[in-house]
């Protein structure tokens, strides 16, 4: 069983404004609990006993709403990096123990969450993700697969028609060494504005296996524009 859970939560949130002027969006509340501790107490829930949050952008106010609940990795350069840099300053932290990797803003059902525990728990993969198959939008994280569900490759840029779902932004990692090594890869390549997925994308494209598991119509949604947020709270209530 998975033991450990990075949860990037350093980004600006600001297409979240004025809303996130004060607050980072991870700290917003849905059914008045804030997303980052529902998240939180839904992987504790669920076994996992060490929390790793990446904090940036008002990291202070995440480090006193979640304090006693996690330990915390200051990324020192938020402003000018994207997820894939904020993961990597987890490597310490995680070793070469697998863990959940989840993006800070995206919120679930607890069946969601189990449903993936339980189908990755006794995985052979380099690691897994969560994936919505569905149509998508411009703004999804798009995953291409194969038949058998395995990633092709993982961006934006898919078009509508080559598109086979949406990666959710939760993920179980299940070789770290291998993960963090492309990611340090890219980041010597100077990639810093790329999303984590550019990385796993170059991870598949060399043959290393990582599964896309269904989410199953389960509710879930990522919180990027205000109107993901009101969203939310309905789909939540």
């Amino acid at each position: 069983m998975i033991k450990k859970a990075v949860i990037v939560a350093a980004g600006l949130s600001s297409r979240l404004y004025p809303l996130t002027l004060d607050t980072p969006k991870t700290l917003l509340k849905v059914n008045n609990e804030e997303i980052l501790l529902r998240n939180i107490s839904l992987l504790k829930a669920h076994g996992v006993e060490e929390v790793f949050i990446v904090v940036g952008y008002r990291k202070e106010n995440i480090m006193s709403k979640a304090k006693g609940q996690a330990e915390f990795i200051f990324n020192p350069f938020y402003k000018y990096c994207n997820n894939m840099g904020s993961l990597w300053f987890a490597k310490t932290a995680v070793g070469q123990e697998p863990f959940y990797y989840l993006h800070g803003d995206v919120i679930f059902s607890e069946t969601l969450l189990s449903n993936f525990i339980e189908s990755t728990k006794d995985a052979s993969t380099a690691m897994d993700l969560s994936v919505d198959f569905k149509e998508t939008n411009e703004e999804a994280m798009k995953v291409s697969v194969t038949d058998q569900h395995y990633l092709i490759e993982s961006n934006k840029e898919i078009t509508p028609n080559k598109s086979d779902g949406e990666w959710i932004g939760l993920a179980a990692i299940h070789n770290p060494e291998a993960v963090f090594t492309y990611i340090e890869n890219a980041l010597t390549g100077e990639h810093y504005n790329d999303y984590d997925t550019f990385a796993f994308t170059n991870m598949a494209q060399d043959g290393l296996k990582i599964l896309c598991y269904p989410t199953s119509q389960e509710p879930w949604i990522e919180v990027d524009f205000l109107e993901d947020y009101e969203r939310a709270k309905e789909m939540f209530r």
